[in-house]
């Protein structure tokens, strides 16, 4: 297919930097294939232009005024579930990291990033893919294979890997049926997984657990 039947990228900009956003739509612009189609400078600002313009890629700062970029993520994505976020900032640690990733941004920049990196970025995000800044991939991957998961939580997904259901679980931990599901329930929610079979695969991936 040709390449000129693809429409440019329209991408939003939410800074509360005036200049950085002005400086990030220079460098788009003279990307190729990218539309800026809108600067906001706060969280409330942001959620209202996307759900009025709905950009293929939101590219937004963690930290906003009015509202956070974390609460920009959630209020986003809950009225749009295929909206692709890429947080761009200058904040670098394991809990600002897991927090936005958790929250369902596609991507993670430092503001450092060179402007091939963040046209890439975009156009991967844009196609359904997930960035990591390299500088920040090795904090990622330690997120990732933690997974938040509490001791119980990695002994039912240790048992789940063995091949054994709920009722056996329940059984062998003397623990409630219940207690049992909520647990699943709950690795399944960490890992980002919709089934059994998924968490299992997904545990061996990370390392979590072994075949």
């Amino acid at each position: 297919m040709n390449e000129r039947s693809h429409p440019p990228l329209r991408v939003m900009l939410a800074d509360d930097h005036a200049i950085f956003r002005h400086g990030v739509r220079a460098v788009l612009e003279q990307t190729g294939g990218i539309d800026v189609i809108a600067e906001c400078g706060d969280g409330e600002s942001a959620v209202a232009q996307y759900l009025a313009l709905r950009p293929d890629v939101l590219l937004l700062d963690l930290r906003m005024p009015r509202l956070d970029g974390l609460d920009v993520v959630r209020r986003v994505l809950q009225a749009d579930q295929a909206a692709r976020i890429l947080i761009m900032t200058t904040f670098s640690t394991d809990q600002d990291i897991g927090h936005a990733l958790r929250a369902g941004a596609k991507g993670y920049l430092l503001k450092d990033a060179a402007a091939e990196e963040l046209g890439r970025a975009i156009v991967r995000v844009a196609n359904g893919g997930m960035v990591i800044a390299p500088d920040i991939a090795a904090q990622y991957v330690q997120i990732t294979t933690r997974a938040d998961l509490s001791p119980r939580e990695l002994q039912i997904l240790r048992m789940l890997g063995g091949g054994k259901p709920n009722k056996e679980i329940a059984r062998d931990l003397s623990l409630e049926l219940s207690t049992v599901k909520g647990h699943v329930k709950a690795v399944l929610d960490k890992l980002g997984v919709r089934n059994r079979t998924e968490a299992v695969a997904e545990a061996v991936r990370r390392g979590i657990v072994h075949h």
